[in-house]
């Protein structure tokens, strides 16, 4: 994986994940937040050091599951990395799809748009 990831350029990006889905059978609010956080391995793209992620979720992710993450990111110190990643949610837990909360808040859909350095340089993850 490290060599996919090296294979990126050293440029600034912003990398933006909405792990947005519709399927009825979801069920419960829990198995909607595990399908979201399912994605938190691209917090691995943070090791590019003029890379930011913006990772969006339902609910608000536990900060010991984002700092196991980010310690596994090897020469980077975590703190660098938490500078360069950006933590947004709705807050509602719902079984609705996420892009449909998003729609419902535009104040929020600013928000991550206001942290896209380079709208040229920035690439969505459903």
């Amino acid at each position: 994986m490290w060599k996919s990831i090296e294979h990126f350029n050293q440029d600034p990006q912003t990398i933006i994940v909405v792990p947005s889905m519709s399927i009825d059978a979801i069920g419960s609010g829990a198995v909607m937040q595990a399908y979201e956080e399912r994605f938190l391995f691209l917090l691995l793209l943070l090791r590019q050091p003029r890379a930011r992620l913006i990772y969006v979720t339902s609910q608000t992710i536990l900060p010991s599951i984002i700092d196991y993450y980010l310690d596994l990111l090897p020469g980077v110190i975590s703190s660098h990395a938490r500078r360069r990643l950006f933590l947004l949610s709705p807050l509602d837990g719902s079984v609705r799809p996420l892009s449909g909360k998003l729609l419902d808040r535009p104040r929020l859909i600013e928000r991550i748009r206001s942290l896209i350095m380079d709208p040229d340089r920035a690439h969505l993850v459903p």
